[in-house]
């Protein structure tokens, strides 16, 4: 009898310990319960059907795509992009799709890039408008630049062992591109190839220098990359010898020392790279341009700007027989100060028109345009002209 009260005894005490842990078990459970109005607690407690948090891991990007393989997790490119415009962490390629007008850069990764201006000036790309100019360029683009570009001259020795110097212009980051544009140009009367780059002139606006102008143009990412050599106009009076220079010196060279778009110094890679090179003159230099860089030159450059003197007599017939051949002309600009003597305004006029109106290889608003610019037969006019014509032609 006692052992069966004993049992019955501890019986009795271990249901009221369970009633006992039961009681806490609950009173924890309302313990953990968010008061009327108050925010919820966390998932692991009112929320056992929601989804665990991921678990930290590195993201796996399938071949362009930008979002993780495993998670979902769309990259946001916030770490940047490498030197061939892929991000960083998903490795997606940047397509460029537009660039910014004020920038001229790819507004997803930042990119720069150059303007593509047509003969209407409008960009390409973003649709931005050339600020071109038809008097003086402003002050600011005679001013340096925050970087500047190297201007040295080299001399050259053709095949008969005759000397010829020429100047170049590189720009301040020459090398950052692969293939450079390469603008060929001619002195006037009493001047020499450095007028072209650092030789300072004397006009109203004081003492001026045609490289500061290139630097702005790089500064502004307003065209192609490209480099200037000027050359000296001795000889050029003969259409023969301009030719000989050009495609057998000077060109060659430029093809071997510098990273332009040709790829070797023979004929058939020069020509190849045409749409790429441009002739252009001022002055007498303007009109050696008509006489034999386009009747004579045609097959190497692709490209033609003449500044202050269209007084020739037979360039439409010459093209029309010799330079031509079904050739292509990538773009032609012509200018005057309307400042200048009457002939050579009305020269300049009539020769451009003629050539727009009898041959085929030149349209008026496509592949040619003619400025007037208020100025003189000074370097005020042409360092606007070939401002203009850089931004038209590359």
């Amino acid at each position: 009898m006692n052992k069966h009260r004993r049992l019955n005894g501890l019986l009795s005490v271990c249901l009221a310990a369970l009633l006992l842990l039961a009681l806490a078990l609950l009173a924890g459970r309302a313990a953990q319960l968010p008061a009327p109005g108050a925010p919820a607690a966390p998932w692991e407690t009112l929320s056992p059907s929601a989804a665990p948090e991921p678990t930290p891991h590195i993201h796996r990007f399938a071949d362009e795509s930008c979002r993780c393989a495993d998670c979902g997790w769309l990259c946001d490119h916030a770490c940047g992009f490498d030197a061939e415009h892929r991000c960083l962490d998903c490795r997606w390629l940047c397509p460029h799709t537009t660039h910014s007008v004020e920038a001229a850069a790819c507004p997803i990764c930042g990119a720069q890039f150059n303007h593509h201006f047509g003969m209407d000036g409008l960009c390409d790309e973003c649709g931005a408008q050339a600020e071109l100019f038809s008097a003086a360029l402003p002050d600011a683009f005679y001013a340096p630049a925050a970087h500047s570009g190297r201007c040295f001259t080299e001399t050259l020795t053709d095949a008969s062992g005759a000397e010829h110097t020429i100047a170049v212009w590189l720009p301040w980051d020459y090398g950052a591109a692969a293939h450079y544009n390469v603008v060929l140009l001619i002195h006037g009367d009493g001047g020499s190839c450095v007028d072209w780059t650092d030789e300072p002139k004397d006009t109203d606006l004081g003492e001026i220098r045609f490289c500061t102008v290139y630097d702005q143009i790089v500064e502004r990412a307003l065209c192609d990359p490209f480099i200037i050599v000027g050359l000296n106009n001795d000889g050029m009076q003969y259409p023969l010898y301009g030719e000989a220079l050009l495609e057998e010196t000077v060109l060659p060279h430029l093809a071997r020392s510098y990273a332009t778009w040709m790829e070797g110094d023979s004929h058939e890679q020069i020509a190849a790279a045409r749409e790429h090179i441009a002739i252009g003159g001022l002055s007498r230099g303007s009109i050696y341009t008509y006489t034999f860089g386009m009747t004579r030159c045609m097959d190497v450059a692709a490209n033609f700007c003449c500044f202050s003197n269209g007084y020739t007599t037979d360039v439409t017939r010459r093209l029309r027989s010799e330079a031509l051949r079904g050739l292509t002309v990538r773009s032609y600009i012509a200018t005057v100060g309307l400042k200048d003597d009457y002939i050579t305004v009305r020269g300049h006029r009539h020769c451009y028109e003629t050539l727009c109106r009898t041959l085929d290889a030149f349209t008026d608003g496509e592949n040619a345009r003619l400025f007037e610019i208020g100025e003189g037969h000074n370097f005020l006019t042409w360092t606007a002209s070939l401002y203009d014509a850089l931004l038209l032609m590359f």
